[in-house]
């Protein structure tokens, strides 16, 4: 599957900052999103850009470090859910 990501890039909290615009392929519907952004950050390292950083540590829905806005929201549409966790695809409003 393609995704269209619209990622907020700011390099410190001196510089301005901008909406990125990132489309990616070979993404399944069973990845979580922290490996949807792996397969982006994997894709900018390859053509040699800054990848996205993002916080995550056990990957296990357990922790609670992976905290990221998506659609506007903290850990998306669904509640009590981690973005280790969940779906990419499942979110609702990605496409």
């Amino acid at each position: 599957m393609k995704l269209t990501l619209k990622v907020w890039r700011q390099k410190n909290t001196q510089s301005y900052g901008r909406l990125e615009t990132y489309k990616i392929s070979n993404i399944s519907p069973d990845m979580s999103f922290l490996e949807m952004m792996d397969v982006l950050n994997e894709e900018l390292i390859r053509k040699g850009e800054e990848p996205v950083a993002f916080d995550h540590d056990c990957r296990e829905g357990v922790c609670g470090m992976c905290s990221m806005y998506i659609n506007g929201r903290a850990h998306g549409p669904k509640s009590g859910t981690t973005n280790c966790i969940c779906e990419a695809l499942k979110m609702g409003t990605l496409s």
